[in-house]
């Protein structure tokens, strides 16, 4: 069964995205129909990320009391009960709870997975595992709105669906039979220590975190408010996932013959081009806005596999558990400040508000990563 864990567990991955993916086409559209503004939806959003920044470090000691099993069923039930409150949200305040919550789990439930794969696989296949596990997170997310398209599934039914698909993770990993699997001897959570030694790429999941939780928050919206019927408003979010699995793979295979510093920077300048054009292609033809998504995110896709790759290189096996929070705490965070500054910008300038947000972004993470690999010192490689 060691044999077969890796995999396993990259399924597991790829089944907790699919039910996020139903969710992030879901969620926006309830609420704008509840009567809800865009800011509000950005800040209830936000509140999917603020639950793992505020309470990573007790819950990580309580990762490490429990064991990796027991904490998988905690953190699955919990996400279930989650999304069965969302069904019955009527009211902000019901919703920011739900959210809450429903993040909260979500989030501890992908780092327990991305830790036990790192420790799971050693030598020269753990690049290529990360970067499965990568595309897994946004092939679920992709499949997400084709799953809702295919069997017809209505806006009361998508939340105890998700709910249903949340707890198949949980049986795929009981045959693991972790031992219990010592996560208190992946030590404690370090995040200066994890920055010092992996200052872009945390700068780098900072960046991603506003494309990949900006993005499928307000590119359902983004598509209805320029005219797209709901299925071409739902395949705009798969377009993007999509490339960020097919093209993210390539991006990282490059990685592994080519210069490093030059994947990643051809990578965060393509996303910038992408973003862009992308305002001007939704006007004009919906063919090219799909093409410049399916590459913006294997750029962004790219960017994240490689930051993976990395962190699991440079970082020993007791300060993996520091290294996979501290790029999900970076990767929340830009995630917050994501969704609160586009939902805000959309409010304010109209579509243009969400793909200024980025491109603002993605320009300012280019000038770090020139400034950072020209300077004396080697923070990357």
């Amino acid at each position: 069964m060691k044999n077969y864990a890796p995999m396993l567990l990259i399924m597991a991955t790829l089944l907790v995205q699919l039910s996020s993916g139903i969710n992030y086409v879901t969620i926006p559209v309830v609420m704008d129909e509840q009567g809800i503004g865009n800011t509000s939806i950005g800040i209830a959003m936000a509140f999917e990320i603020i639950g793992v920044l505020l309470f990573y470090r007790p819950l990580s000691q309580y990762l490490s009391r429990f064991g990796i099993l027991i904490s998988l069923l905690i953190l699955t039930l919990f996400r279930s009960l989650s999304l069965l409150l969302m069904a019955h949200a009527g009211h902000y305040g019901l919703w920011l709870v739900s959210i809450f919550s429903y993040g909260l789990s979500t989030g501890m439930l992908l780092v327990l997975l991305q830790t036990w794969l790192n420790i799971s696989v050693q030598g020269k296949a753990k690049g290529l595992m990360m970067g499965l596990y990568s595309s897994a997170l946004s092939c679920g997310i992709a499949l997400g709105p084709i799953i809702v398209q295919l069997i017809h599934l209505t806006i009361d039914w998508r939340f105890e669906t998700g709910a249903l698909i949340t707890l198949l993770p949980l049986l795929l990993c009981l045959g693991l039979k972790a031992k219990g699997q010592a996560m208190h001897r992946l030590g404690v959570v370090r995040f200066s220590f994890a920055f010092r030694h992996a200052k872009i790429i945390l700068v780098a999941a900072f960046v991603g975190g506003i494309s990949f939780f900006g993005l499928p928050g307000f590119l359902t919206l983004y598509g209805l408010h320029n005219g797209l019927s709901e299925p071409q408003a739902q395949l705009l979010l798969t377009m993007f996932m999509t490339g960020s699995v097919s093209l993210g793979i390539l991006m990282s295979a490059f990685a592994s013959i080519l210069n490093r510093r030059t994947v990643v920077l051809c990578c965060i300048f393509g996303s910038v081009v992408c973003a862009v054009f992308l305002s001007m292609a939704v006007y004009a033809k919906y063919w090219v806005a799909l093409a410049l998504l399916f590459v913006w995110g294997g750029c962004m896709g790219g960017i994240y596999g490689i930051g993976l790759t990395v962190m699991g290189e440079r970082f020993c096996q007791q300060d993996q558990m520091s290294a996979n929070m501290s790029y999900t705490l970076m990767d929340s965070f830009g995630g917050i400040i994501g969704l609160l500054l586009i939902g805000a910008m959309l409010d304010i300038f109209g579509s243009e508000g969400m793909t200024t947000v980025l491109i603002v972004f993605g320009c300012l993470l280019l000038v770090f990563a020139v400034y950072e690999m020209l300077a004396p010192r080697r923070t990357y490689e």
